[in-house]
């Protein structure tokens, strides 16, 4: 095979069976996928993956070829791993991987705040809910919601967070879910019933959900566009100045944040002043995370 490149390509086209998924774990045009694999297979004379409606599925022969192309990944990355931990220069690429809300409603501003003190240090954000592989370098630095974070993972918890259940005030100015409950909705998540679990669960286990949104920023878009209520992470209910705590409006804490980097990458200059810098920003955010800043 031509050349790294190449093995990254093939990899993650095996992985994803599909090119746009391949294309998006590497940052390329699904078209780039496609045209590599077919000068690969054209190249060697042998079929590597079959194309399906559904997308690729991989022959024998790409399976023979995985099992040597994965031993070669983990040694390239283990050696860019090394490399990397051994980088006391403040300058050069963090990929990060976070979820939206974290990206898009609490940390934005301090992410800005970290480029322009590091100028020589650009941060690539990866927003998504996925566990990108940080042994197989898809990211250097992971912000992640998780109880416990795998062994070969360095890093410590920097928060929890709460959740509250919301609603706009136009919203609950027309409905009372305490005493009018099927009047009132949840906006659902990803259930295909009126009443799942979390639901019963709740305090309003009579409400009714309707929609399905599995998205905490889409959900807080439905609320204030007044489709109904919907527990939400408190950092970002109790700054919309148009939505309101549903009464009793009791926060609880529900998740932990881990700020997380590889052991290989521990000691790169450039990963420690940034997970030290994002520590400083949730411990000064923390009385947003754990509730007590609701809008009365």
């Amino acid at each position: 095979m031509g050349n790294w490149h190449d093995f990254k390509i093939f990899l993650a086209l095996a992985r994803e069976g599909s090119a746009r998924a391949a294309a998006e774990k590497l940052s390329v045009h699904h078209s780039t996928i496609s045209r590599r694999i077919e000068a690969l297979e054209i190249e060697y004379g042998v079929k590597l993956f079959d194309r399906l409606p559904s997308g690729y599925a991989i022959t024998a022969v790409g399976t023979e070829l995985m099992a040597s192309a994965v031993q070669i990944e983990d040694e390239v990355n283990g050696i860019e791993r090394q490399l990397l931990g051994k980088d006391s220069r403040l300058t050069g690429e963090i990929r990060v991987t976070l979820p939206d809300a974290f990206a898009n409603n609490l940390l934005m501003p301090d992410i800005v705040a970290f480029m322009e003190q590091y100028p020589g240090i650009e941060a690539a954000l990866i927003v998504s809910y996925e566990l990108f592989d940080l042994t197989r370098r898809e990211a250097d630095v992971a912000i992640r919601v998780t109880k416990n974070p795998p062994d070969h993972l360095v890093g410590y918890k920097a928060a929890r967070y709460a959740c509250a259940n919301y609603a706009s005030l136009d919203y609950l100015e027309n409905h009372d879910p305490q005493h009018q409950p099927k009047e009132t909705r949840w906006i659902g998540w990803g259930d295909c019933v009126s009443y799942p679990d979390w639901v019963k669960k709740s305090e309003f286990p009579t409400v009714p959900t309707r929609g399905r949104m599995n998205n905490a920023t889409v959900q807080l878009a439905a609320v204030k566009a007044g489709l109904g209520m919907s527990r939400i992470p408190c950092f970002m209910g109790d700054v919309e100045p148009d939505l309101r705590r549903v009464p009793p409006g009791k926060a609880e804490l529900c998740h932990d944040v881990w700020i997380l980097t590889h052991k290989d990458l521990r000691s790169a200059k450039r990963i420690q002043v940034f997970m030290e810098f994002m520590g400083n920003v949730f411990r000064r955010k923390q009385d947003l995370l754990e509730g007590r800043c609701p809008i009365t």
